[in-house]
């Protein structure tokens, strides 16, 4: 007859023949459940927040857009209200690559009416770089028959002037009645 052992490990073998499948599925269960909480929703809920900054963000850069576009659309509202002779005028303060005997007859111009003899020009051209589109015309005069009056009035005119002059060089000589003036003016390149 069977002992006692062998009663006890039958009726375990029973029990377990019995509820195996009932055991095995809540085992599995288990097993799923853990592997949820403690690796997918972690994973889950770090994407879901990466995916929310990152609405958050391209929100942001959209309104920043749509005000740039609303900046745009009133400046090109603006600049369609500006008259073609105003248009001129400002092309006449920032030329296009323009030539340079253009700028000669300007300046002779001003010099005759301040009653100023031309000695020597010459002009020296700073191609516009990379970083910025403006390029640079330096222009070094010669006058004679300048007295200090006559060289205030110069610099009034070319102060006033249209087009944009800087006076980087002056030398005045009353006793010789002569000024070397070197002026920059500038342009728009359209490369």
């Amino acid at each position: 007859m069977a002992t006692d052992n062998q009663k006890k490990m039958n009726s375990l073998n029973l029990f377990l023949n019995r509820y195996f499948n009932i055991f095995l599925v809540v085992l599995v269960i288990i097993i799923l459940a853990a592997a949820y909480f403690l690796v997918l929703r972690p994973k889950f809920q770090e994407t879901m927040g990466i995916i929310q900054n990152s609405l958050e963000e391209q929100q942001r850069l959209y309104v920043g857009q749509q005000k740039k576009l609303v900046n745009l659309q009133a400046i090109t509202a603006v600049y369609k209200q500006i008259s073609p002779e105003d248009l001129k005028k400002f092309d006449g303060i920032l030329p296009d690559n323009y030539p340079s005997e253009a700028l000669f007859g300007e300046l002779e111009e001003i010099i005759e009416q301040s009653g100023f003899l031309l000695s020597a020009v010459s002009v020296s051209r700073e191609e516009a770089g990379p970083s910025s589109p403006t390029g640079r015309l330096n222009i070094n005069l010669s006058l004679g028959a300048v007295d200090y009056s006559g060289l205030k009035t110069l610099i009034r005119k070319l102060e006033n002037n249209l087009r944009l002059f800087d006076i980087r060089d002056l030398s005045f000589s009353p006793s010789d009645e002569t000024l070397a003036l070197t002026i920059t003016t500038y342009y728009y390149s359209k490369k």
